[in-house]
């Protein structure tokens, strides 16, 4: 409203000023021609020195109301004759054609020429009043239009706002909706064809694509929760059936499918078995649930399980007649359906099953983004399946490896006793020639003789433990515990092994404390770790030497073997202690 108010002002302004200046030309323009024309007339009294005659061609201007003073001037600037009204000035001396003069009056003068000659100068000089009456009105015109034009701004202003802030008002206030319940339905209502109303338009088409985006992410969301849950539920020990259960309800929550049944591919790859199923009626699922179908007869299922894609049928897409079911399994209550889907379940590259899905109550399509949805669900099922085949595989294995085990065991039990049979005779003649039973025995074989029985009742240690190995996996072996020595147990390991030190040239050393009280405990099961110490040591070791400490503190035997070679790296040391 302001804005007009001052387009109206500058315009109104621009024409009074305009009207006023060519209103003044016309005063200037009339009152030159009257000055004109008193002049002529003015000749003959100039001419024959009659200032009366000029003063009475003077005083014809009382008739113009405007005309305050008139004067003749002769040649040389002398007053010839004058005409006054009221208290006007006694002398007017013009010096141009057209000029205001300081009083507020109009001044113009004129030369007279008589014979080419001029004789004198005419000066007239009129008031204003009719440019200020005029200036007056039109002051008067414009503050009464600017104040009619004000009210009919303010007038039409209201008007407008309702038509236009109105809808812009409503467009917030439903902008303000859309914000405060995130409600994306709301819409905006359209009362114009104008630019608002396009505006609006837009605002709508804007709320369409944004409730179509916030649908699609809740279903996005939707599905993500089900999947979590699902793998969070593939995580627990359950059976095959109930995995494959878990996944059905799942996809059931997820996607709008009135049923869905899984089957099995049997290890044959030539049949088809029911393993689960969801949203079957009862006697529809006692007939999948006690039915075997041939692959070669499924039909449909046949054609997915060989091509490893999806399929589906519907009005738009029927199911042909060659990929139906053939009798008898044409007849099952369960898939007399139109609109069903067929997606085979994949692992490790093979089909293990087919998830089967139809609408048969509600009889709506499928829609094709149902399709992606279920087939991870497919996948799941498959996974659940193959894990199951491999745990039955590993059980099977398992119980392959425990009679193996068991063969094993008896093996080495039967070997030992052979084994032992022939050295326990060997260690026996070995003992009693070191008795001299057959003779005295030269001193130089006698040591030979006894590292012999060492050797050999060695040997039959460690035949004794191949027996202790099948009695520790039978979970039989007991120990004998008997007062022992452990000054004799470091020296019988010392003498075991001083030959095989002597070949490597290495130092082999007792350091046994000389009060060792007796101990109790397996005397063999002792002897055996330390002989598998020492004889790391040794075997380790390739200069310097290996030593075995034994003392005795706090009721403990503490026995050490150090050596010479590179020592137990830090990670086998956590695994070895």
């Amino acid at each position: 409203m302001i804005t007009s108010s001052v387009t109206l002002l500058l315009a109104g302004a621009a024409y009074i000023t305009y009207d006023l200046v060519t209103f003044r030309q016309a005063m200037t323009r009339d009152l030159l021609i009257l000055a004109e024309i008193i002049g002529t007339n003015s000749t003959a009294a100039l001419a024959f020195d009659d200032p009366p005659a000029g003063a009475a061609t003077l005083a014809s201007l009382g008739a113009e109301e405007h005309i305050v003073s008139a004067c003749l001037y002769t040649r040389t600037g002398t007053l010839f004759a004058a005409y006054h009204r009221g208290r006007a000035r006694r002398d007017v001396l013009a010096t141009g054609d057209c000029r205001l003069a300081g009083t507020g009056h109009l001044a113009v003068s004129r030369p007279i020429v008589f014979d080419r000659e001029v004789i004198g100068t005419i000066s007239i000089e009129s008031d204003l009043r009719a440019f200020y009456s005029r200036l007056t009105r039109y002051a008067s015109i414009g503050i009464v239009v600017m104040l009619a034009s004000s009210v009919v701004g303010w007038l039409l202003s209201i008007q407008l706002q309702r038509v236009i802030s109105g809808p812009v008002l409503h467009l917030v206030r439903t902008a303000k909706t859309v914000s405060d319940r995130m409600d994306y339905s709301v819409r905006a209502v359209k009362r114009t064809e104008d630019e608002v109303g396009l505006l609006i338009d837009s605002f709508n088409e804007m709320l369409t694509q944004i409730e179509k985006r916030d649908a699609a992410l809740t279903a996005l969301s939707k599905n993500l929760d089900g999947l979590y849950r699902l793998s969070t539920a593939m995580q627990e020990p359950l059976s095959l059936g109930e995995h494959l259960t878990r996944v059905l309800e799942a996809a059931r929550q997820v996607v709008a499918i009135d049923r869905f049944y899984l089957w099995a591919v049997a290890a044959s790859g030539d049949r088809l078995s029911a393993l689960a199923g969801a949203g079957f009626a009862a006697d529809e699922w006692k007939d999948f649930e006690t039915t075997e179908i041939p692959l070669a007869e499924a039909g449909a299922m046949y054609k997915a399980y060989l091509e490893g894609v999806p399929l589906v049928f519907n009005a738009a897409n029927p199911l042909p007649p060659e990929l139906r079911l053939r009798p008898p399994y044409s007849e099952l209550k369960g898939v007399r359906t139109n609109s069903f889907i067929v997606i085979p379940m994949i692992a490790r590259g093979r089909v293990v099953g087919l998830l089967t899905a139809d609408n048969k109550r509600s009889r709506q399509p499928i829609l094709a983004d149902t399709v992606g949805v279920l087939q991870i669900f497919a996948s799941h099922a498959a996974v659940a399946i193959e894990n199951a085949r491999l745990f039955h595989e590993i059980e099977d294995k398992g119980r392959q490896l425990e009679i193996a085990s068991r063969h094993k065991s008896q093996f080495l039990a039967n070997m030992s006793h052979e084994l032992r049979t022939p050295l326990n005779a060997v260690l026996g003649y070995t003992e009693l020639i070191l008795d001299n039973i057959f003779g005295v025995v030269p001193p130089e074989i006698r040591d030979t003789l006894e590292r012999t029985r060492s050797n050999g009742l060695h040997l039959l240690g460690l035949i004794n433990d191949v027996l202790d190995l099948s009695k520790i996996e039978a979970g039989q072996l007991t120990l004998s515990l008997a007062e022992y020595s452990m000054g004799e147990v470091v020296h019988t390991t010392i003498s075991s092994l001083r030959s095989l030190a002597e070949e490597k040239q290495l130092a082999l050393k007792a350091l046994v404390a000389p009060d060792l009280p007796p101990g109790k405990g397996d005397e063999r099961r002792i002897t055996q770790v330390l002989l598998n110490l020492v004889g790391n040591a040794i075997k380790f070791s390739e200069v310097g030497e290996v030593v075995v400490n034994a003392v005795a503190a706090e009721g403990w035997f503490i026995v050490s073997v150090s050596d010479t070679g590179p020592g137990i790296a830090t990670a086998d040391q956590e695994k070895i202690f």
